[in-house]
């Protein structure tokens, strides 16, 4: 238990119609009756309860508020917790909290009540972790997902994998105590399914953590093409402004140009990259070289061509570059006349057919992004749940540990020897839930939140 009773601002800065101080610790209801002022005092107050008074600092009325009690454990952090609702104002806001911190409290660290929370058993680490996705959230999936993360929906799959190993180790270690019972071919045989089953289920998982980072972060995407086929046009058309200077010259894009956009519920990161083309002028030729930069870490890659133009070498060479990257081959201006057929490209690579000028065809653009990326399941699901990467690498831990368990029995090595890396995947799982994680861990993953929360 804390013996420290913190305070700091809750509401984002800036000017606004209230603002909140938040005030959390074993004093806090004491403390905030140094500087409120009402018909009655807080002490006095029962949990959940909201009063209206002045805060009043060495003789000087701050500002009207309304204070709300919420008593251990029945709090957010799980102590006493006093919330004063104030004019949002930052000068007021700062008084405020001046006034409480010299009434003595602690001005509070980056996500301390969060993170009291944890310590007082409120919130497991992955539900303390989906609370600054939410705050970070920018889609309705991304709210989704977080919000499925808070309520267990994570949690509860590794905390019921973690039982099930624990079982299956103390199964083996009963064996081991007892050894006139014959462990026969049928307990190896099973303790095996046993294994396997678990790694399959956290395979599973990992494969939904690269969709979950794209629905949560958004989708690197740049946009490739030779100079003068749209692409500036496309980026425009994509963030609905003319972000991008767009003319009839070649090369009229000499850096990358990023930006935000959104579309349905997803978010792409959009990087619109200088025309790449075989002859080009120094200051281009810089361009096109952060271009191929930019292709490294793309997500996924908006493979222009201008279908009033002939396919050609250069349309080729770049065809050629984006190897391996999942791609989406963008036939732009489809208002106009083809100049001829496409060259056959592979299966696996969609195409679709849009105008940037007249800004149609981005629904199917939407459409075929999810279905590439696999995104459309995942952001359907009510139930569904995603793990970020410090949960990915756990989990991957855990199932590491669980292949060379049942490579130990496939080996015939004796059943025991699998129990030291069973202990091994269910540590790794704990970290997921804070069970078995290290202070230095929880410390940097509060470093994230901001002040007050």
């Amino acid at each position: 238990m804390n013996e420290t009773t913190i305070a700091a601002i809750a509401t984002a800065p800036g000017e606004g119609g209230i603002a909140v101080i938040r005030v959390s610790g074993p004093e806090a209801i004491s403390i905030c009756d140094r500087v409120f002022c009402g018909k009655e005092t807080l002490a006095a107050a029962k949990t959940h309860t909201l009063h209206y008074g002045h805060i009043v600092h060495e003789s000087k009325t701050l500002d009207q508020v309304l204070a709300s009690v919420m008593r251990a454990p029945h709090s957010y952090t799980g102590e006493d917790v006093v919330e004063i609702s104030c004019h949002g104002g930052m000068f007021v806001t700062r008084s405020i909290l001046s006034a409480v911190l010299s009434a003595g409290a602690t001005l509070a660290d980056r996500g301390e009540f969060t993170k009291r929370a944890f310590l007082n058993g409120k919130l497991d680490l992955s539900q303390a972790e989906a609370v600054i996705d939410l705050i970070q959230a920018e889609s309705d999936t991304a709210v989704s997902l977080s919000v499925n993360q808070l309520k267990g929906k994570l949690s509860e799959p590794i905390r019921a994998m973690r039982e099930e190993i624990l079982h299956l180790a103390a199964g083996i270690d009963v064996m081991v105590d007892y050894p006139d019972e014959d462990i026969d071919e049928t307990t190896y045989a099973e303790t095996e399914k046993s294994l396997s089953d678990m790694i399959e289920k956290l395979n599973q998982m990992v494969g939904e953590a690269e969709q979950g980072r794209l629905l949560r972060e958004g989708i690197n995407t740049v946009i490739v093409g030779k100079p003068n086929v749209g692409k500036s046009s496309l980026l425009n058309c994509l963030s609905g402004t003319d972000r991008a200077i767009v003319t009839g010259q070649a090369g009229t894009t000499r850096d990358v140009i990023e930006e935000a956009v959104r579309l349905d519920d997803l978010r792409l990161n959009l990087f619109d990259t200088a025309g790449i083309r075989g002859e080009a002028e120094a200051i281009e030729a810089m361009g096109i070289e952060k271009a191929k930069e930019c292709l490294k870490d793309a997500d996924l890659v908006l493979f222009v061509l201008d279908i009033s133009r002939a396919y050609d070498a250069e349309d080729a060479a770049i065809y050629e570059m984006i190897q391996g990257k999942k791609t989406i081959i963008i036939l732009n201006k489809s208002d106009m006349e083809a100049a001829g057929e496409m060259p056959q490209f592979a299966e696996d690579i969609p195409q679709v057919s849009l105008s940037a000028k007249y800004r149609t065809g981005t629904e199917q653009l939407t459409k075929t992004i999810k279905e590439l990326l696999s995104l459309g399941v995942l952001s359907g699901r009510r139930d569904a749940t995603v793990i970020n990467l410090r949960h990915k690498k756990a989990i991957m831990q855990a199932t590491e540990a669980l292949l060379r368990g049942r490579k130990t029995l496939q080996s015939g090595m004796p059943i025991d020897f699998v129990t030291v890396d069973l202990r091994e995947a269910m540590e790794a799982l704990g970290s997921i839930t804070g069970q078995t994680v290290s202070d230095e861990i929880v410390d940097e993953i509060f470093t994230r939140f901001c002040l007050g929360k």
